[in-house]
């Protein structure tokens, strides 16, 4: 059922409706009509989850699927989360350039994230060898094992991956943009 909502989804035309085309594409039928509830964070600070939400009913329902969107508050709908109190769950996560801090807490079997409770042995020996290691090209076919096998299992379905824009003065010095999105202040100066 994961597999046939995935497929449902454009990603593209995700892209070009919700963020006007300022989002990179994520790593990507039922025969019957399959119900399920999505819990998307309501912000007024950040309206496009809530049209992702609406976008990906509509693409849905072409291929099988009554989604109900359930828009709740942010703090809220955390809380449900980590209570397990969910069918499938819009948000929005960091994007640290050291995978370790993003995979392992969501997929790993004791993930402090992981509110889907997905357990893959093998995915946590893998991501417990890549945590052994410090030299990035030994880590690496660990983390391409791991996306081999959640690719399978599809418990994270990845939809896009928010592009960053700055605005800074010329009198601006320091500034470095990360690919995480977060701001650095130190080292900034106006001249």
């Amino acid at each position: 059922m994961r597999q046939a909502l995935e497929l449902s989804i454009d990603r593209d035309a995700l892209n070009q409706v919700v963020f006007s085309g300022g989002s990179k594409r994520g790593i990507n039928g039922c025969h019957r009509r399959t119900r399920i509830t999505l819990r998307s964070c309501r912000s007024p600070n950040n309206p496009e989850n809530l049209q992702a939400a609406q976008v990906i009913q509509a693409m849905a329902t072409e291929s099988g699927f009554d989604i109900q969107i359930q828009a709740t508050e942010f703090a809220s709908s955390l809380q449900l989360s980590a209570k397990g109190d969910f069918e499938a769950f819009l948000i929005g996560w960091s994007r640290r350039s050291d995978p370790d801090g993003n995979i392992y807490n969501l997929l790993a079997c004791s993930g402090q994230l992981n509110d889907g409770r997905y357990c893959d042995p093998e995915v946590d020996r893998e991501l417990d060898a890549a945590r052994a290691v410090e030299a990035r090209a030994q880590r690496i076919p660990h983390y391409r094992k791991v996306a081999d096998l959640v690719l399978q299992d599809r418990p994270l379905i990845y939809l896009y991956h928010a592009k960053f824009r700055y605005a800074v003065t010329a009198k601006l010095s320091g500034f470095t943009p990360y690919p995480d999105g977060l701001i650095r202040p130190q080292g900034l100066r106006l001249e």
